[in-house]
């Protein structure tokens, strides 16, 4: 049993050296967007902590980290 082909529109081949440099331009300034020790950065993952006294202060801290991390 073989894999179908398909076209890929994006992304970076596996073992491509452009790799680590891409993912280290799309991480290397969350700290700085999000200043303060809720942010985590790992080796190939990030972690976003985030506290309130309750429900709708914790959504609307978590959309707004959302929305400026998209920006």
């Amino acid at each position: 049993m073989s894999s179908c082909f398909t076209h890929v529109w994006c992304g970076v081949p596996q073992g491509s050296t452009l790799r680590p440099l891409l993912f280290l331009l799309c991480v290397n300034d969350i700290s700085r967007v999000l200043p303060g020790d809720n942010v985590k950065l790992f080796a190939d993952d990030t972690n976003l902590f985030i506290s309130g006294v309750d429900v709708n202060t914790l959504i609307q801290k978590c959309n707004y980290c959302i929305e400026t991390l998209n920006q």
